[in-house]
């Protein structure tokens, strides 16, 4: 499956030397075959949805669409991203089908414009509400997971886990976490690391203010899930500071406006932990969850 909005891509040129049967196709293929190498002419990369306790226990099964091992959670993966961006593919389980198609046709969209992503890295602006951490997929879980990606680029492929937290933000590895997302996000699909910043088992709190301070931000992000664009950092005389964060449209409505902890907020947008410094009367601002903060002193 496919997001059915994205643009033709057209025949571009591959990421130097990739051997995909796009770039070295075979004499023919099966129906199954040939609808993915056209989709990732089109579209740039196609999204395989693999449903709940789909393992395979016979070794001769030849089905690249399904994998082999012992039944587990429902996963999808994506199929083109070496081809088109030299990057590896992602891998995503434990949601409902229709939740992980959109989220990882979201991060492959990205990939295609240049987002490079690496272990230990955070994405916001995927699960509405919640960051997702990326892992590097262990070389157990590439047979039973990522096999037709395998199949396409003619080689064993590479792999990132799109982990999500729970409601709260909260990672499998994180203190108070339930148990249920190490069983739909099985822990032997991903190599170990040591988590930093907002992914670490404990991590630290580098704001001027108390995790619990209350802080202005906008129905958009607090209530819809909308990433974080802007930010504030005003004096006041009663309070001594006032924190805005919100996502960056102007003209917000007294209706539109939200009181919320700042924890909660770090929580969802980790990126926040950048401008934990910002000076008093100063914005941070950015154009997209994948940009870099720029500030300036606020104008009176």
């Amino acid at each position: 499956m496919v997001d059915e909005d994205a643009s033709w891509m057209g025949p571009l040129p591959a990421a130097p030397g990739c051997d995909c049967h796009i770039c070295r196709p075979d004499e023919s293929y099966d129906e199954q075959d040939r609808r993915v190498i056209d989709t990732v002419l089109k579209h740039g990369w196609q999204v395989i949805l693999v449903a709940e306790h789909a393992g395979c226990s016979d070794p001769d099964h030849d089905d690249h669409a399904t994998g082999h091992g012992e039944s587990g959670p429902a996963f999808a993966y994506t199929i083109g991203l070496g081809h088109r961006a030299g990057h590896p593919e992602l891998l995503m389980s434990g949601l409902d089908h229709a939740v992980m198609h959109r989220a990882l046709n979201g991060i492959a969209r990205r990939v295609i414009d240049g987002l490079r992503l690496a272990p230990g890295d955070e994405l916001e602006d995927v699960l509405a509400g919640v960051p997702v951490a990326v892992k590097q997929v262990s070389d157990a879980a590439l047979p039973e997971t990522v096999t037709w990606a395998g199949w396409f680029q003619r080689r064993k492929p590479e792999a990132l886990a799109i982990v999500w937290p729970d409601r709260r933000g909260v990672f499998a590895w994180q203190p108070g976490a339930p148990e249920v997302l190490d069983v739909v996000q099985p822990h032997g699909w991903r190599v170990p690391i040591e988590h930093t910043g907002g992914l670490a088992t404990d991590p630290t709190w580098d704001f001027p203010i108390p995790p619990e301070q209350r802080v202005f931000s906008c129905t958009h992000v607090v209530d819809d899930g909308e990433a974080v664009l802007w930010a504030a950092r005003e004096r006041d005389a009663e309070r001594g500071e006032d924190w805005s964060i919100h996502c960056g449209a102007t003209g917000h409505a007294t209706d539109d406006m939200r009181i919320v902890h700042l924890a909660h907020l770090v929580r969802s947008s980790p990126s926040l932990r950048q401008i934990s410094d910002l000076g008093l009367d100063v914005e941070a601002w950015r154009t997209d969850p994948d940009a870099d903060w720029e500030t300036a002193p606020l104008s009176s």
